[in-house]
């Protein structure tokens, strides 16, 4: 084991990419060596399968990028779904995703836009998670000495998931889709304007 390479990876890379280059290295032991005769054909099959699925969802996720993306050539799968994960937030908001494929803004508008969908995240997630607990806290209380059946019980849990859905998208809407709007229009990039839950028509570009 190469002591240098285990701790730049526990100094630079993610969290889970040395725990996963180990278990990496293990699964791919040849028979004979180190892993018992009887662990090996079972390990052989299981690691064939998962790269299979690992190869699957790396081509298909980032094919249509190579062309575009220089930097993320040579990147691993765990590292692209690392910056899927620390990225996703961003992307899931149309604005942002048609900035960020559909046209090439300035560095500084990026960074603006940016700053402005990672603070309105940050108070949605606050927002609703307050008013939530805040919700549930009421319904336990107004609950607390009563019996309910199975029927009620069904109706309460589907009406909760019903306002739960619409509070949520609503806060959406305006704490984090209206401030990103504003600063997409401040910064003139009007066409690539995109309220949530309207529908826009994509070149072969987006995927």
């Amino acid at each position: 084991m190469d002591w240098q390479s285990l701790w730049r990876d526990f100094s630079e890379q993610p969290a889970a990419a040395p725990l996963l280059g180990l278990y990496y290295k293990f699964m791919n032991i040849k028979r004979y060596e180190h892993m018992p005769f009887y662990i090996y054909p079972s390990a052989k099959s299981w690691i064939s399968f998962e790269d299979t699925i690992i190869t699957f969802l790396d081509w298909f996720v980032d094919a249509h990028e190579l062309e575009r993306n220089k930097g993320d050539k040579n990147r691993s799968f765990y590292q692209r779904s690392l910056y899927v994960y620390e990225n996703f937030l961003r992307y899931q908001n149309d604005t942002i995703a048609n900035v960020m494929y559909d046209t090439q803004a300035r560095k500084i508008d990026y960074d603006r836009l940016n700053a402005t969908v990672s603070h309105a995240n940050t108070t949605f997630f606050l927002a609703t998670s307050a008013f939530h607990t805040l919700g549930f806290m009421y319904l336990s209380y107004f609950f607390r000495f009563r019996r309910v059946g199975l029927l009620p019980t069904f109706g309460i849990a589907c009406a909760y998931y019903y306002a739960f859905t619409k509070v949520n998208n609503t806060a959406y809407k305006l704490l984090v889709d209206r401030p990103v709007i504003q600063e997409a229009r401040n910064l003139g990039l009007d066409k690539h304007v995109q309220a949530t839950g309207h529908q826009k028509n994509r070149g072969l570009n987006f995927v």
